[in-house]
């Protein structure tokens, strides 16, 4: 099997925050580079949320042009930083629930994909994804790339594929709630000021990622990872020697998958 065995029968589900008109300019050339890829999925799902509501009809009009079919999900609120992003996440994994629709490639705008994603030989799995980490969940480990490769469990929400009918939810939305609804007894500047404005500095382990890992083990979800055993080695090399923090791997391309998160900086392709 290979990637586009999936895709071809998947949903591109993909989430984005549209803050100005700029952002729709930047989105466009995100479309463009993707467009070959694009054009495999069974279908183009869209879950957005606004700084200016106003801006749903460009956003609506954007997608169409490439591809008149799409469906477009928008989100009233934005509950920002996590909070936005989950939100967005629920919106993408409880429609696919609703209609019956299988599989969902779930995504973000910021994803670049080269068309070399179609062949990367698989095995079958009901989750294909690709492991996040930074330097703090390598410490953990003690820098042993053996047992980060057997133990540690982190997928990134940025890309992966999962058989949505083997499932029951993605996020517990209780939680969410509630954790939302103690962040907001906090005041603002404190908020920004001792927590940098981050769910998890306020409830350790509050993350989408984990979210997500505990979505595919709750559901015993048979799972495949798609970076090679070597190549993730020399991801692990490049986060430990590069002092890299940040668990989502941006301007790394692996495996033709890049979140091209800053379009200023230069892409480390492995």
């Amino acid at each position: 099997m290979i990637l586009k065995d999936i895709i071809n029968k998947s949903y591109y589900g993909t989430i984005n925050y549209i803050h100005d008109k700029e952002s729709l300019e930047v989105l466009e050339r995100y479309i463009k580079f993707n467009l070959n890829v694009l054009k495999e999925y069974k279908g183009i799902i869209i879950a957005t949320n606004y700084n200016d509501l106003d801006l749903t009809i460009k956003n609506s009009q954007l997608w169409q042009k490439y591809f008149p079919e799409c469906l477009i999900i928008d989100l009233p609120e934005n509950r920002g930083h996590s909070f936005g992003t989950a939100d967005l996440d629920d919106a993408l994994f409880n429609y696919c629930k609703n209609n019956n629709i299988k599989w969902l490639c779930k995504t973000s705008s910021d994803v670049i994909l080269e068309s070399t994603i179609l062949n990367i030989p698989i095995q079958e799995a009901d989750f294909y994804y690709l492991n996040g980490i930074g330097l703090g969940g390598m410490v953990k480990y003690e820098y042993d790339n053996t047992r980060i490769i057997n133990e540690n469990f982190f997928p990134q929400t940025n890309f992966y594929l999962i058989n949505i009918s083997k499932t029951d939810y993605l996020n517990d939305k209780e939680y969410i709630e509630k954790t939302y609804n103690e962040i907001q007894q906090i005041p603002p500047q404190v908020y920004q000021k001792l927590h940098q404005g981050k769910p998890w500095a306020v409830f350790p382990g509050w993350a989408c990622e984990r979210f997500l890992s505990n979505c595919v083990e709750r559901n015993n979800l048979s799972k495949y990872h798609l970076i090679p055993n070597n190549k993730y080695i020399s991801l692990l090399n490049l986060i430990k020697n590069e002092q890299i923090h940040d668990c989502s791997h941006k301007n790394i391309m692996i495996e033709g998958i890049c979140h091209f998160h800053n379009l200023n900086q230069k892409i480390i392709k492995l």
